[in-house]
């Protein structure tokens, strides 16, 4: 994700962190249309523990009750929070449950992030961003009544490392080991027959602890992903646990029919005055699988029926994209339209196409403008060169390193071949993203002289199969956004070779370099503050040196939902509708 953020002042780091994220900005304005609203994004981490109390402020206008309706063309690769690493999901995960951090967003670029299961977003206890303390809220419940303790965050925290099954951020994995590859030093839970979790230890009921060997001043921040969601060891059913998880939020699962339909309802043992972030103004969300972006967007513009309350939660389709930013202004006032944080890159399998002369062949031949025209062209992306998106504090732009501009340049993409002839295996997602531009990459490619053989997957399983190791495809595109807005959310999680693994990866590059790891070291290693610049020299250093992936778009989003939906805006750190202020006008 992507993706895709009250405490006295906690030291000199964080305070780093802070500066750090409050010069990120979404340009510096507004620019493009008056249909397009672009955002000065600013981050900060709540000082005052009152910020991080209960309850959340009241939404104007809301009421209580009604049942808003999400539709989606596929089901969730997971719902398990610690396996869970895309947008959607992690927005649903708002209503169910919470994490020891979170950020709060005001729907205007304003992110400030405090503690949610936590009292505070963390005590940096000696100033050096090597241990940090956390401190649990008395009175968080569970779904049955029964209260959230520190043993089950840090359970939960253990499943993350569980090597048996994949997905989910590694942050804290990694910094916890000390070591990219953290299942050398703890396999899981059910690997392992043990919850010592290195440098995580549990203190009485509510507290907890993290020791670091190194500093990691973004802690705060990695917190606010599902990794540190609580997981009750007695109700983990392991792989099962995607079906049905045990809800810490202000909903629980009603209903799950894989491929078919979510149902939430509300948990009746939530309490409002421990959680300084969401609401339970509606009495059920129901998700419905199936309809293409097309189809959702069609039933919501018509609003008939369920459909009034509903949000197509694809985005709006090329073909009807004019009708909704040209429409009448009831269309428009209920349309987001808004430069988003994911970039989309045609990511080349490194361990399969070694030479670099073809893997700089695949990205001058490529028509990315193409693709960018199949998702509705200015109004849904912009072009870029680089692996960063613009929205990060420090980005910097720079040329193609291959110089064969936007619409690729097929005579020269033969150059660079030298008279090889390459066949490409190339693995698209079996939706409506995929059947579009997988045409596009496979033309433009063969007009190079390749042989592009394609094969289509099912949206659920495109991602688990492109970050295991080995499989057997060339090429595939991928998208990834920040987590928070700094390189250290990107490039060592997408560059960093000493991170793969058999499975899970978020590295499907299966890029690795030496001299770009040391770099990684060297970066990370800065207070973060002064880090910004150094980690777009990393951007560039990856592409001209090693070109391992082909940056095509950054996106813009442009969705629409139904006449009764209130509440709901585009999330600045996930990319999608942020649900917990969500009501059903009445």
């Amino acid at each position: 994700m992507r993706q895709r953020r009250a405490v006295a002042a906690t030291g000199i780091a964080l305070m780093l962190a802070t500066s750090a994220l409050s010069a990120c900005s979404k340009n510096t304005g507004e620019s493009g249309g008056d249909d397009e609203k672009v955002k000065q994004q600013t981050s900060a981490i709540a000082t005052d523990p009152k910020e991080s109390q209960g309850p959340a402020p009241e939404v104007e206008g809301a009421k209580r009750g009604g049942t808003l309706k999400l539709i989606t063309e596929a089901d969730f690769e997971h719902l398990d929070p610690q396996r869970t690493y895309t947008v959607q999901a992690m927005s649903t995960q708002h209503l169910l449950v919470r994490t020891l951090t979170q950020f709060r967003e005001d729907g205007e670029g304003k992110l400030t992030l405090i503690g949610d299961l936590a009292e505070t977003p963390g005590k940096d206890v000696n100033g050096d961003c090597k241990t940090w303390e956390y401190t649990l809220k008395k009175g968080v419940k569970y779904e049955d009544g029964t209260e959230v303790k520190a043993a089950d965050v840090a359970y939960g925290i253990a499943r993350s490392f569980e090597e048996s099954i994949d997905g989910g951020a590694t942050y804290v994995q990694e910094w916890l080991a000390d070591n990219p590859s953290y299942n050398e030093t703890y396999k899981g839970p059910y690997t392992s027959g043990n919850v010592n979790v290195p440098g995580l230890t549990v203190t009485g009921d509510h507290g907890l602890k993290f020791e670091f060997k190194s500093p990691h001043c973004d802690l705060p921040f990695a917190l606010a992903l599902p990794t540190s969601a609580p997981v009750p060891q007695a109700k983990d059913t392991k792989t099962e646990y995607d079906r049905r998880i045990f809800s810490s939020g202000p909903y629980k699962i009603k209903e799950y029919v894989r491929d078919t339909r979510l149902v939430l309802e509300r948990n009746e043992h939530w309490d409002p005055n421990t959680d300084p972030l969401r609401h339970n103004y509606l009495d059920s969300v129901v998700v419905e699988m199936g309809p293409d972006d097309t189809a959702q967007t069609e039933r919501v513009l018509a609003g008939s029926g369920d459909d009034a309350a509903a949000i197509a939660w694809d985005g709006v389709p090329q073909s009807l994209i004019s009708k909704v930013l040209n429409g009448d202004q009831a269309i428009k006032d209920r349309t987001h339209h808004e430069s988003g944080p994911f970039v989309y890159v045609l990511s080349i399998n490194n361990e399969r196409i070694k030479d670099l002369n073809v893997r700089k062949a695949i990205g001058c031949a490529l028509d990315k403008q193409g693709i960018v025209l199949t998702q509705g062209g200015e109004a849904t992306g912009k072009l870029t060169n680089t692996l960063m998106a613009d929205t990060t504090v420090g980005w910097a732009d720079y040329p193609d390193p291959t110089g064969c501009g936007p619409t690729g340049n097929p005579e020269k993409a033969k150059e660079l071949l030298g008279g090889q002839k390459v066949k490409l295996a190339f693995l698209s997602r079996d939706s409506a993203f995929g059947q579009q531009t997988a045409p596009v990459v496979k033309e433009s490619l063969e007009k190079a002289g390749f042989e592009v053989v394609v094969s289509y997957i099912d949206r659920a399983q495109h991602n688990p199969t492109a970050r295991t190791r080995g499989n057997q495809y060339d090429i595939y595109i991928s998208n990834w956004a920040a987590d928070w807005p700094s390189g250290a959310s990107t490039i060592p999680v997408l560059y960093d070779g000493r991170k793969l693994g058999p499975q899970g990866n978020s590295n499907v590059a299966y890029f690795n370099a030496q001299d770009v790891s040391a770099e990684i070291d060297r970066v990370a290693a800065m207070p973060a503050g002064d880090a910004g610049p150094e980690w777009a020299k990393i951007d560039k250093m990856i592409q001209e040196k090693y070109y391992p992936v082909v940056p095509i778009y950054q996106t813009k989003l442009l969705q629409v939902h139904g006449t009764k939906v209130g509440g709901v805006f585009l999330s600045d750190t996930y990319g999608t509708e942020v649900l917990y202020n969500a009501y059903i006008k009445q």
